[in-house]
């Protein structure tokens, strides 16, 4: 299975640093917050998170400049656009994996008498949800067998599938290989919470998407159809830099299912952007105060020449 390029072949630039981030209800952060946690389920909030964590790991590199590239899948694909509103000197490069911004439901008539954003779900997607994400089983056999056959993850890269059993497992101390019961890292109310406050969050994001311009890069499965075509519509009208990627044959999962495929196109378009950043040829050396302050006093005068508004005088 391909990586991440540590560097490339020219030296142009070199990974330093990768951070993978739980969302608060995901994996290890699931079983640290069990029992802390509402049904408020916020996905600004976790795009939040996301910069609270990358703000305290991102830098500068001794004297090189640091270009940040935030990913994000699906619901994290949405908290890579929130990034970018909420803080948009952190990040340098957006990959977006199937972002989930507008929904069908957001599209539909929703409940009469309840506003947009208030968090709503067909009875039937949630029926089909709930029995994607069980969370308990008898055995590690059910357990590995659901996990293979009856989750989200049945057609994942065997690796990836078999990567997500072991991590997700948490078994009773002392019980032999196949003797306890079995359950999963995030709880299923937790992870029907994703779903339902999906659209709760999104108009925030939607009546600000347009302020967003950094390179972006949409990548979608050609055959996906979790997302209806007006959320590929809207982003493509009102994202500024907006590059759109379709893996062929790819499905909403196309990052666990075609991981070769999504890793070589991540490869390709974080080496674009290297090759072509202004950042790489605009890095601002170390300066003492005194040439910082030279700099600053000729920068207030071009930005002051190009602000003021002479007034004309007007009769009465």
């Amino acid at each position: 299975m391909p990586r991440l390029v540590a560097a490339d072949a020219e030296g142009n630039y070199a990974i330093d640093k990768v951070l993978l981030i739980d969302q608060v209800n995901h994996g290890d952060s699931a079983v640290r917050n069990r029992g802390k946690l509402g049904t408020n389920f916020n996905w600004i909030d976790g795009a939040r998170d996301v910069l609270k964590i990358a703000t305290c790991e991102l830098g500068s590199i001794d004297s090189h400049p640091a270009l940040n590239v935030v990913i994000g899948h699906s619901m994290g694909g949405f908290q890579a656009l929130a990034c970018d509103v909420l803080q948009p000197n952190l990040f340098h490069l957006l990959i977006l994996i199937e972002p989930v911004v507008i929904t069908r439901k957001a599209i539909g008539a929703g409940r009469p008498g309840l506003p947009p954003d208030s968090p709503q779900i067909p009875e039937n997607l949630y029926n089909s949800l709930r029995l994607k994400t069980c969370d308990h089983f008898a055995n590690e056999s059910e357990y590995v067998k659901y996990m293979r056959n009856g989750s989200f993850f049945t057609n994942a890269h065997s690796q990836i599938l078999q990567n997500i059993i072991d991590f997700e497992r948490i078994k009773a101390s002392g019980d032999d290989e196949d003797g306890g019961p079995v359950r999963t890292k995030m709880e299923q109310a937790q992870n029907l919470l994703c779903y339902m406050n999906m659209q709760t969050f999104a108009p925030f994001l939607i009546s600000n998407v347009k302020f967003v311009r950094k390179r972006t890069i949409h990548i979608v499965g050609a055959r996906s159809n979790w997302c209806p075509p007006q959320n590929q519509l809207f982003l493509q009208k009102t994202l500024q830099n907006y590059h759109l990627d379709v893996i062929p044959g790819g499905s909403h999962l196309v990052n666990v299912e075609a991981p070769d495929l999504v890793i070589e196109r991540i490869n390709h378009h974080i080496h674009e952007f290297v090759l072509t950043s202004p950042l790489q040829s605009s890095h601002i050396p170390q300066l003492t105060l005194e040439e910082r302050a030279v700099m600053f006093d000729r920068a207030f005068d071009s930005f002051k020449n190009e602000a003021l508004v002479k007034m004309t005088k007007q009769k009465l």
